[in-house]
């Protein structure tokens, strides 16, 4: 008796091939969600391991924050403008700001550097957005660098350094160990539109609140003042608007030394922090919550111009040394009302610059 062999049919092929099939839309979003949660928490993890180490650094430091430059040389060069810039923009010692700015030892990674267990704590798993190295000068003669170099950096066009540009020393910039002779930025502004980075390059989307030289007794409530954020590009001197959204370039800007906002895109790529698209300079972000909305829907959704990671929230790091979650629109609230200090908003009748009103009065223009 001839015996036939047992199998399965092309229909039933077809059947087991859609039950994986649905079984695998169902279970994607899940372990995708399970995936960006856990690197959500290891971004805050490494906020908190900063927090930490900026509380380390100030017990050592007589519970200061890092300096500012203060060597006459230095300040005196750099009040002359020297990079052609034409605009001076002082601190509040009343000298220009980018002296301490061109200091690559002075960038607040480098100097808390000993305190934490490895530079990769300063960016998240996740961020597609992200900052860094930039313009790496040669040590440890720096400013003598620059004098040699003056004619060939400087001014708000240049493309491989000056005064708008953070200043880092060897070591940070990966294979680019001098911009101005190897003619390139480590960590290109807006990567990557203006170009790729280096191999090696320190990378950065955790940002610091940049607060020289301010010590502990100066804050009234350290649990309530910010002092690192997840920060996008913006990685110091951050804004209440590039804490809430860092996947965008100061939304809340209003004039012209600031990126506005091309709000019609905000609901896609084209709202990228990268694109700089420009709007009219009303300043309106902070004012109007209705102008974030198409946005902050978008970003909850985790479509390709909101990486899933900010869950529509950020990570925020506080003197005190804890760190937590807060949703994006919470956040400008309670900096408006005052509950969250050390940051202020940029706005149409601000400089666009360093929050140099006294702790504990925030200001929302």
């Amino acid at each position: 008796m001839k015996r036939t062999q047992a199998g399965f049919t092309v229909g039933e092929l077809l059947i087991v091939v859609f039950v994986l099939g649905v079984l695998s839309a169902l279970l994607l979003p899940v372990l995708s969600q399970q995936t960006e949660a856990a690197r959500t928490k290891s971004c805050l993890s490494n906020q908190q391991r900063i927090v930490a180490a900026i509380r380390m650094y100030m017990a050592d430091h007589d519970q200061t924050l890092p300096p500012r430059e203060h060597r006459p040389e230095v300040l005196a060069y750099f009040d002359t403008m020297p990079g052609g810039s034409g605009y001076l923009r002082e601190d509040e010692t009343g000298h220009c700001r980018m002296a301490t700015l061109a200091n690559p030892y002075l960038r607040w990674p480098v100097v808390f550097d000993p305190y934490l267990p490895g530079r990769e704590v300063w960016l998240c798993p996740s961020a597609t957005v992200r900052g860094g190295a930039t313009w790496v000068l040669p040590g440890p003669d720096w400013l003598y660098h620059l004098q040699a170099w003056e004619g060939v950096w400087g001014g708000y066009n240049a493309v491989y350094g000056g005064p708008c540009y953070y200043a880092w020393p060897q070591g940070w910039g990966g294979d680019v160990t001098d911009s101005l002779v190897q003619g390139r930025l480590a960590v290109p502004t807006l990567t990557p539109y203006n170009g790729t980075v280096a191999v090696g390059a320190f990378q950065q989307s955790i940002a610091t609140n940049y607060w020289p030289e301010m010590t502990l007794q100066e804050v009234a409530s350290p649990d309530r003042f910010i002092i690192t954020a997840d920060g996008g590009v913006a990685t110091q001197a951050i804004s209440v608007g590039t804490m809430a959204y860092p996947e965008l370039c100061g939304l809340e800007c209003g004039n012209s030394l600031c990126g506005w906002v091309d709000w019609e895109a905000c609901a896609d790529a084209a709202g990228d922090c990268g694109l700089y698209h420009y709007a009219p300079n009303d300043g309106s972000f902070l004012l109007n919550p209705s102008l974030r909305l198409p946005y902050a829907r978008h970003r909850a959704t985790g479509a390709s111009a909101a990486p899933p990671w900010t869950r529509n929230g950020v990570n925020i790091g506080f003197l005190d040394g804890h760190a937590q979650w807060i949703p994006s629109e919470t956040l400008i609230a309670e900096v408006a009302a005052g509950g969250i200090d050390g940051v202020k908003a940029w706005g149409p009748t601000s400089d666009c610059g360093f929050a140099n009103d006294h702790p504990g009065v925030p200001t929302i223009y």
